[in-house]
């Protein structure tokens, strides 16, 4: 199965690229031949301090296929939050920011995981599976039709306190019953497009109007042009 992977991102406004909360994983773009290959995206929340180290160790730890299933999330957040914690123990920090420290990072978590199939006369190469956590989504393209949207289907569905994947232990007992999971097929020349929030609700809105917001999104090597195309989303209060 060949897999063009290609990855985007922006920090937000008036934040340097080194503040961007977001995270994906892999985080270069390949062409690649694989029977297997787990990708993810998560968005570390605003209001929490190192969120965005937390989203990246949570969309690394899904790459590596260790969080395929709620389960096996689960199981593995302790060891991802004595990591995190490591990294940030000991930082000089003003007092407030200690404050917010203690408690904790959070963010969302999209995982999609992929696995190549004998091939049939349909054009079925191979099948996905997805676990999101939150409201980061994935998007199926295939021949010009939106053919699924994941975990969220409307626009409308998007809100201001999306169930978040936290550093603390006592904010997790709820994380496998507000997973999502499910599956679907790949067939040549099909587009999986995984987005963090403010992208995503964008897409379905221009779906909804009866656009392809697909079609108008930069793709190859072209991180300059998707900052440019951000920007001018921000700039249309899109």
């Amino acid at each position: 199965m060949r897999i063009e992977l290609e990855g985007m991102g922006v920090q937000k406004d008036g934040h340097a690229p080194t503040e961007n909360e977001d995270a994906a994983a892999p985080e270069r773009s390949a062409v690649l031949a694989e029977d297997t290959l787990h990708v993810a995206v998560a968005d570390g929340a605003t209001e929490s301090l190192f969120s965005g180290l937390w989203a990246r160790l949570l969309a690394r730890e899904y790459a590596r296929g260790l969080l395929c299933e709620p389960s096996e999330l689960l199981q593995a957040l302790p060891g991802l939050q004595r990591r995190w914690l490591a990294e940030v123990e000991g930082r000089e920090l003003p007092w407030y920011a200690q404050e917010k420290l203690r408690e904790g990072a959070f963010a969302t978590l999209l995982g999609v995981s992929l696995a190549r199939t004998p091939a049939r006369g349909d054009g079925v190469v191979g099948t996905w599976s997805a676990l999101a956590v939150g409201d980061s989504c994935l998007f199926q393209v295939r021949d010009e039709q939106l053919v699924r949207s994941f975990p969220l289907e409307l626009a409308s569905s998007f809100g201001s306190r999306p169930f978040l994947v936290s550093t603390h232990g006592a904010q997790n007992a709820r994380v496998v019953e507000q997973a999502r999971e499910v599956t679907g097929e790949v067939r040549v020349g099909d587009t999986l497009l995984l987005m963090t929030d403010a992208l995503a609700h964008w897409f379905l809105v221009e779906h909804e109007r009866g656009g392809r917001p697909w079609l108008v999104l930069p793709g190859g090597d072209a991180s300059a042009s998707f900052e440019s195309f951000v920007a001018g989303l921000r700039t249309a209060r899109s």
